[in-house]
């Protein structure tokens, strides 16, 4: 099969969904059945357009005219869609949502002719949405409404988000759950005991955005009794980054945080494999899923989410189990359960063990891919059956 994933950015963009599609379309089970081409857009507006092949993946990225809410704005995209649509010839679009850009597929008649899968990686709007985007989703929900009326399939990447989202309620007959999956690599279970020193280490990694929840982290460790020793890493670039070495002056917890910027991968396993336990304390659903978490079970690394309505946070960090659940965006109940993990920090390994084995459940990449490509056969059979 010959599948057009089209998505915003692709790498070496560095973000949850771009990672999550590279990781889907170099997966050799996935490469076994599948022929990939990707379409998303320049990450810098003075790059033009160009195809070129990233690890043997056909990529083209379509120049960037500009940014509005959060949404890259490329005029040329439909050009390049129908350009794409007739020289790979896909038997399948597969859509990564959310993505302004997708639209094109509803002007393209070349696109039409072909099936649509629609990755649902999250909603657009949160609990506590960016008033440009509050204004703006009346005109966008149009559009999204139409593109899930012609999609065959809506691939959501958990029950909650499934349960909880307004924006699937009336497609809900046609989504399939299919958690995020990545890929193995090769770690060894049992290869990291939990540290044996008075400290607690702590670890962040995500972009330093408004939702991911680093200033509740932070207002959290300034509350913590002077007896508790903790220290914090935080891992990422973003538009809060002045805002957040400026609230851990202000706190005065300088010498509980560190603040590493943008790492390599090796980097990030590094720090992974001396943490003690993941955070992600987002604060709304616009986290829809968290695959950090996945990164820190494949280390054998126990996790701390918060419990956000609709998030598939809470779903893949079993309380307890797996890892840790706090009430969310609650400085209070986030400080109590620091103390809490760290009076008791022996238990993480057996944790961090547990979420291992359900990494190798669940949320394996070969698990996954082999899920994605079934769906395009059956929507492929039934188109047969249809055209016949």
């Amino acid at each position: 099969m010959k599948v057009l994933h089209i998505g915003k950015y692709y790498f070496p963009f560095f973000g949850g969904i771009e990672k999550v599609t590279q990781d889907l379309v170099e997966n050799r089970v996935y490469q076994n059945k599948v022929t990939s081409f990707i379409l998303a857009h320049q990450n810098e507006s003075k790059l033009p357009s160009e195809h070129i092949k990233i690890n043997d993946i056909q990529v083209c990225k379509v120049r960037l005219n500009g940014v509005v809410a959060y949404a890259p704005i490329a005029t040329s995209f439909l050009k390049e869609l129908n350009q794409v649509v007739d020289e790979f010839n896909p038997d399948v679009i597969h859509i990564h949502m959310p993505n302004l850009s997708a639209f094109a597929c509803l002007f393209s008649s070349r696109a039409k002719k072909v099936p649509w899968v629609v990755h649902w990686h999250s909603d657009v709007l949160g609990a506590v949405p960016d008033l440009k985007i509050k204004l703006l989703y009346p005109f966008y929900r149009l559009f999204e409404r139409s593109l899930l009326k012609r999609a065959c399939r809506v691939l959501v990447t958990s029950p909650p988000y499934l349960t909880d989202s307004a924006a699937l309620n009336d497609f809900k007959h046609k989504c399939s759950v299919v958690p995020i999956g990545i890929k193995d690599v090769g770690l060894c279970a049992n290869n990291q005991d939990t540290q044996t020193t008075n400290q607690l280490n702590l670890l962040m990694i995500g972009r330093l955005t408004y939702y991911k929840g680093h200033s509740l982290m932070l207002r959290a460790l300034s509350r913590l009794p002077a007896k508790i020793k903790v220290h914090l890493s935080i891992i990422g670039e973003g538009e809060l980054s002045n805002e957040l070495l400026s609230l851990s002056k202000s706190l005065k917890i300088q010498d509980k945080v560190s603040f590493l910027g943008r790492v390599s991968d090796s980097d990030i396993s590094k720090q992974l494999f001396g943490t003690d336990l993941l955070c992600l304390p987002s604060i709304e659903k616009t986290e829809a899923f968290g695959v950090v978490l996945l990164e820190a079970a494949m280390h054998s690394k126990p996790a701390l989410v918060s419990n956000v309505k609709g998030s598939g946070m809470s779903w893949v960090v079993q309380d307890r189990v797996t890892g840790f659940i706090f009430e969310n965006n609650n400085v209070e109940s986030l400080c109590e359960k620091i103390q809490e993990i760290y009076l008791d920090k022996m238990s993480l390994k057996a944790l961090g063990l547990n979420a291992r084995e359900r990494f190798d459940e669940v949320f394996n990449l070969d698990s996954v891919a082999n899920q994605i490509t079934e769906l395009y056969e059956n929507i492929l059979a039934e188109k047969t059956m249809l055209d016949s």
